[in-house]
């Protein structure tokens, strides 16, 4: 009886402190967004999976903290996602920051940049990891990029684009297509979400010319202006 009740003590305060960070955040990114002309919509989320796998991801899913506006001129979708990963009587919530770009594209082939990490990097040096290759070795070690055309990728992530996807924190994924650009890592601070924002407008600007030339005219997401 006494580690029944101990237990839920336990499980009460964790919920509570959970419910209370999650309320801060809520008022956080909502001073966020006023700050920076965004409009706040809560968990009203529109754009389905946006052709993302990341939103098929899991068991069961959340989009939270919507914020759509104008970011640097781009049309920028926000979102806290996360994503219930259950086995058995376990189960793991993973959760991301994203940021989701109109570019006015769209891709036939989508493009994942994702960072290799530690053990992907010693393969990528040591006997070669999957991932279509670059001629920059950084980039290769940083990166494991796929897309089914790689004659696309190598088009699309040309030597400016490398520069580019380099300079970004380590942490930050980046998909191409097929309708959105996206721009994601784990759950981030409020105070360093400018950076995502700022990294997606960056990539927007360095797409080159001819692949958006060769590309097909994306739509807006649902709502926007």
């Amino acid at each position: 009886m006494v580690v029944f009740v101990l237990f839920f003590v336990v499980f009460a305060v964790v919920a509570g402190v959970s419910y209370l960070v999650g309320q801060q955040r809520i008022r956080d990114i909502a001073t966020f967004a006023s700050a920076h002309g965004l409009t706040t919509l809560g968990s009203d989320w529109d754009m389905g999976d946006g052709g993302f796998s990341l939103f098929d991801a899991g068991n069961r899913r959340y989009w939270r903290n919507v914020l759509r506006g104008q970011w640097n001129g781009l049309p920028v979708t926000f979102c806290d996602y996360s994503y219930v990963v259950s086995d058995g009587k376990n189960q793991s919530t993973i959760s991301f920051s994203n940021v989701i770009a109109t570019v006015g594209v769209e891709w036939m082939s989508p493009v994942t940049c994702s960072p290799r990490g530690v053990i992907g990097a010693l393969a990528e040096k040591s006997v070669g990891a999957p991932g279509i290759k670059f001629e920059s070795i950084e980039f290769n070690d940083r990166f494991d990029v796929q897309c089914s055309d790689g004659t696309f990728a190598v088009e699309l992530i040309d030597a400016q684009m490398i520069e580019t996807l380099l300079a970004l924190d380590p942490s930050y994924h980046v998909v191409f297509g097929p309708l959105y650009l996206m721009v994601y890592a784990h759950r981030q601070q409020v105070a360093e979400l400018g950076a995502l924002f700022d990294a997606a407008a960056l990539i927007a600007q360095r797409i080159p010319a001819m692949v958006r030339a060769q590309s097909e005219s994306a739509p807006p997401p649902p709502g926007a202006a």
